[in-house]
Order: C-alpha cells, then structure tokens, then sequence
C-alpha cells in the first residue's frame, strides 16, 4: 500500500514540476454509474466531480487525475426465513429454521442446507427456496427480509492518457490508472415483515455504513479504464473501476466490485 501511495506522490511532483510547453485543462463532470459487488445484486449511483489534465508537447500523451464524488452499493437483497418447533432422534424438542433465497448471503447450495451460524436448515435448496419441509417440524412464524447498502466515496485517480485527434473539432482519448477512495457517508438500509401466531410486526431501519461500529472499511483503491469522445469541448465518457481494496476491516485485498460509469461534461 505505501509503494501505490509513494507512486501516486510522484506522478503528482511530475505534473508539477514537468516543462512549460504542458498545457492544463479542466472537465467537470457528471453522470450514472452502476456497480456490482460479489454475492450481492447491482446498483445504480450517481458520479460527479472534475477531471485534471496536463498534456505535453504535440498533444498525444497527457495525465490526469481530479476529485470525485462516486455512490458505490448494493441494491435490494430479499430473503426468509420460517421458524418452528421439531423433535430430534432422541425425541428432545428443537429449534428449527428454513432459510429462503440464501444465495445473496453467500450460503446455500444442492442437497442439505446443514447448519449455518448456529441455526439449521432442512430440506434440499433448489431455485432460492428449499424443496420441502421437514415432516416434524411445526411452523410458528415466517420473517421476511429486505436489506441494501449505499457508499459514498470521494475518490482520485491517476491516469496516463493518450489523445487522438480524428476530425477538425473531434478527438478520442483512453486512459488508465490507479485510483484511491475514501468513503464519507451513506445510507445501509434494514426492513423485516413477520407473521406469526403472535401477529403480524414489522420494523424498518437505516444507518451510516461507516458509523463509529461499523465493519465497513473506508479507504478503498483499485485500477480504473477509461474511454471518451470530445466533440469541440463537450466531453462523453465512459469508465470501468475495478476495485481491490478491504471493503470489510477484516477483509483480505482482492477484486470485491466492478463498476462502469457513463459521464458527460465540458473541458476548459
């Protein structure tokens, strides 16, 4: 990690200190992006922020980097579970729990559920809902689950880009690069439905993914492509995050999202 952060400090000093023929330019930006973290369904945020380019000499090569505001999550993970009453082989009573659509928590497979954090499952798993219930087993309620996740970055790139100019006031450009992000806010979202022989209960609740207990690693970093069109200085861009960092503080580094993201904007 410190080697990333020692390479991104000197390709800044160069920006910097490189000859006067360079030329800057600044492109604010905005647009949508969509985001798909492992084990969990996509999501769709927003991205806004302004690219920093200095192009050398005849035009062809240029850095980039600038500061951005980048919502990364996950969208809406549905999932069950009904509980009872049983009897074991030795005819002692026994907790019991079916699970429903486990493939968002990352559990769940063909053939027996077997045991999970505690709680069993019963029954063979086959398109999200297990294909029978247990004989002995009597239902005294099912909950129902709705859960979601919003990230907030401010996020810095670090591009080399290369510049081609292909019509009197068109040009194409790609870039590519590391990037480094720090998450500032967000919103995880948690709602629960259940009927039982007690009645029918409900509960909804929110909070910030990175609150003062939260397992959710802030500072994140990973590689990013990028491709756009500039028709005189109205800029169409489109971009892929690959994201390498910790999202959990107890996490190992290893690809965790992918995120494309569509932008339009105007260079100065």
């Amino acid at each position: 990690m410190k080697k990333i952060i020692s390479c991104v400090m000197l390709m800044m000093m160069l920006m910097c200190v490189t000859e006067v023929s360079a030329q800057w330019s600044v492109t604010p930006e905005a647009g949508m992006n969509v985001t798909k973290y492992k084990n969990s369904p996509a999501a769709v945020g927003f991205k806004a922020g302004a690219a920093v380019s200095y192009t050398f000499g005849s035009g062809l090569f240029s850095l980039q980097s600038g500061l951005y505001y980048v919502q990364r999550g996950t969208g809406k993970s549905f999932f069950g579970t009904a509980y009872g009453k049983g009897v074991d082989k030795d005819g002692k009573e026994q907790d019991r729990y079916l699970y429903f659509a486990p493939e968002y928590l990352g559990y769940g497979g063909s053939g027996d559920w077997g045991s999970y954090g505690g709680y069993f499952g019963y029954g063979t798993y086959q398109n999200g809902i297990s294909g029978f219930f247990p004989q002995d087993m009597r239902i005294e309620g099912i909950r129902l689950s709705e859960s979601s996740c919003r990230r907030d970055y401010l996020q810095l790139p670090v591009l080399a880009r290369f510049n081609w100019k292909i019509g009197k006031d068109v040009k194409l450009h790609v870039a590519a690069g590391p990037y480094l992000a720090y998450g500032i806010s967000g919103k995880k979202k948690y709602t629960w439905r259940e009927i039982s022989e007690k009645g029918y209960l409900s509960n909804a609740d929110s909070w910030s993914p990175f609150g003062k207990n939260s397992s959710y690693e802030r500072f994140d970093w990973g590689f990013m492509l990028n491709a756009g069109i500039e028709v005189k200085r109205f800029t169409l861009n489109a971009s892929y995050d690959m994201g390498l960092g910790k999202e959990y503080k107890y996490d190992d580094m290893g690809l965790k999202y992918h995120t494309v993201s569509f932008t339009v904007g105007y260079r100065f």
